[in-house]
């Protein structure tokens, strides 16, 4: 049988080629690996479930525009305050009781883990928590034990959330 072999030009052609879907591919592994979201989170809902479903060996991370503003009391706050609440820390039958008034509170599942959350900043997803919702809260009194709970909130706020696989 007589064919030809590929001459040096043609190899070094291909061999560019591959390089750069080896290359691209590994420049987009992490967008591959990221799932996005934007949420809507009101400041007179207590614990507001989100379509975020929960996935472990995740990074979850989030961040709110300093600009969107609520206020976990309407009279006293009319302007409203950013996610990252007040300079006062809550009381004990608040969302997350030691952590700042009015600030965006995390949950993972019905009865899970609570979490800080604030203008932004990210947490490691635990095997337990697989498949979870995420519920988004201010951090105000959810009984109405002090004034009028979340009766006298106003605004919402949009978070986005993001989940990165880690490997």
């Amino acid at each position: 049988m007589n064919y030809k072999t590929p001459n040096s030009k043609v190899k070094a052609k291909w061999n560019i080629i591959i390089g750069s879907i080896f290359i691209i591919s590994f420049i987009l592994i992490p967008f591959v690996n990221t799932k996005a979201e934007s949420v809507s989170v009101h400041a007179n809902i207590v614990w507001e479930m989100t379509d975020v479903v929960i996935q472990e060996n995740m990074i979850l991370s989030w961040n709110v525009d300093k600009n969107d503003l609520w206020s976990f009391n309407t009279q006293l706050f009319p302007e409203g305050h950013t996610a990252d609440g007040i300079l006062v820390n809550a009381l004990k039958d608040y969302a997350l009781p030691e952590q700042p008034m009015g600030k965006l509170i995390g949950r993972i599942g019905d009865f899970g883990r609570k979490f800080p959350m604030g203008l932004s900043g990210s947490i490691h997803i635990l095997p337990s928590e697989d498949g979870e919702f995420l519920y988004l809260s201010m951090n105000n009194d959810i009984i109405g034990l002090y004034v009028k709970g979340f009766k006298n909130n106003g605004g919402e706020i949009i978070v986005e959330v993001k989940q990165i696989r880690i490997k």
